[in-house]
């Protein structure tokens, strides 16, 4: 058997991204969870610090809308795990906090929208590169339906999740050549959060435009993400896969 993998999943202790971790982790794998700031690195560690596989997860606080965030957060994965195979990319704006019409989206609004969405994933592939050869890794980025469906009164989020889905492509054709996937998921209306959170509401309020009639939970992208970066989906690379209880059928 080689050495355990280890994945960095960022935004990886909220909503998908929890979901995401606690999957890899029952699966064995060490994950390496980036949260915002510090204080929501400290509720992050509070949360998986009563998982049944607590001692595989490990909790920083990085500022990934920065070049200098995504570097340490590698660095600081590689220097706790010893090796960086699976980058998941979930952090995200999204909901609404990404709300703004184009007649009232501000600068430091766009700004943090792309910086987070896209900008990130693309630097962070870039600091975790040397790690993902050598490991010939998985990169998992993970985008939404608002790739292939335009939304009303989100136009930056919504750039920002085609320009992902562009980026998912372009760094599959780039590092295919080192043995390393890239893979986009897109999940559509997903209920995260507790049932007081607009988020969650919004969710389950657009059902009716789901054909499978329910909201999706957080662990359905999970076990999603579970098979993309196993060695069942080694034939995988370069593409959006959609969980969205059918909702972009229509």
């Amino acid at each position: 058997m080689g050495a355990q993998r280890t994945a960095l999943v960022t935004g990886g202790a909220t909503g998908i991204g929890a979901a995401i971790t606690s999957r890899l982790a029952a699966d064995r794998m060490t994950v390496f969870v980036v949260q915002r700031t510090e204080e929501d690195a400290s509720e992050g560690r509070k949360l998986f610090a009563e998982h049944p596989f607590a001692e595989l997860i490990q909790v920083g606080a990085h500022d990934l809308a920065t070049g200098g965030g995504c570097r340490d957060a590698v660095a600081e994965c590689v220097r706790h795990f010893g090796r960086l195979d699976v980058l998941v990319n979930n952090a995200g704006i999204s909901g609404y906090a990404a709300f703004g019409p184009v007649e009232s989206a501000s600068d430091d609004l766009i700004d943090r929208i792309v910086d987070t969405n896209l900008k990130a994933p693309l630097r962070l592939a870039h600091e975790a590169f040397a790690q993902l050869v050598l490991n010939q890794g998985v990169v998992v980025n993970i985008s939404s339906i608002a790739e292939f469906q335009a939304q009303r009164d989100v136009p930056a989020y919504v750039a920002s999740k085609a320009g992902l889905g562009g980026l998912t492509r372009a760094l599959a054709c780039d590092l295919a050549r080192h043995g390393v996937r890239v893979v986009g998921v897109a999940p559509g209306d997903i209920a995260t959060g507790t049932s007081r959170s607009p988020d969650y509401t919004a969710a389950v309020g657009l059902v009716k435009e789901t054909p499978l009639g329910f909201a999706g939970d957080p662990a359905d992208v999970a076990g999603l993400v579970a098979w993309v970066v196993s060695s069942e989906a080694r034939y995988v690379t370069g593409t959006t896969i959609v969980v969205d209880g059918g909702r972009t059928a229509f």
